[in-house]
């Protein structure tokens, strides 16, 4: 078969013709999608990140901006002896080689505690609510003892005196009273120290006696 007629057969041929361009479309499409994930990643173009620790976030992105790069604050923690919007951490960590673009994701100290809700305490035992309480953070605690029948009830959580509704916020580890049940009841009445003499006893002396039925105090007359 003479050149002249290998070609006629391969162009000629619908089927073949169609594979060559396949493959041929299937070659440039590889080699266009390289060439453009190259420009993409921009290749070779690494950035190396700075030391953000301490800065306030418009310093950090002013430095970043300067390196194509820019913050993301993802969480503020409170801490009370630290500078309000400083930073405390950053990913990725200084020295680390990114791409220009890249997003530095950082954690700064918020300007005021975080809020936290109490949750109803009533009737829990002192030992109970004490554990939920540290759970949560509030490990400054003071006890409260107020009488009754009972011992070692939580009767109320105080906060800088004022009690507490169930779920209220307040800031996160801050000082709380429990007003817990002491489990001591006066055996007597009193009032300022003075007791109370019960109807149907009269007083002679320290002693207290039944008053006798239909006797006439005579002082009256």
């Amino acid at each position: 078969m003479s050149k002249k007629q290998t070609k006629k057969f391969i162009f000629g041929n619908s089927i073949l013709k169609n594979l060559l361009i396949i493959i041929v479309s299937g070659l440039l499409l590889i080699l266009l999608a390289l060439f453009f994930l190259n420009i993409y990643t921009k290749h070779g173009q690494n950035v190396v990140v700075p030391a953000l620790e301490g800065l306030q976030v418009e310093e950090a992105n002013t430095i970043l901006k300067s390196k194509g790069l820019h913050a993301a604050v993802v969480d503020s923690i409170y801490h009370r002896d630290a500078v309000p919007g400083a930073i405390m951490d950053q990913t990725p960590k200084s020295g680390n080689k990114v791409k220009e673009g890249r997003a530095i994701y950082i954690t700064i100290y918020s300007v005021s505690p975080q809020q936290v809700a109490v949750p109803g305490l009533v009737d829990y035992s002192t030992r109970q609510a004490t554990a939920l309480l540290n759970s949560m953070g509030f490990t400054q605690m003071t006890i409260e003892e107020v009488p009754s029948e009972y011992s070692g009830l939580v009767v109320a959580v105080k906060y800088r005196g004022k009690t507490l509704s169930p779920e209220e916020k307040i800031p996160a580890g801050a000082p709380l009273t429990l007003v817990v049940t002491s489990g001591v009841l006066a055996d007597s009445l009193s009032i300022n120290n003075e007791y109370i003499v019960p109807p149907g006893q009269i007083e002679h002396g320290n002693n207290m006696q039944p008053a006798d039925e239909g006797e006439i105090d005579n002082s009256f007359f």
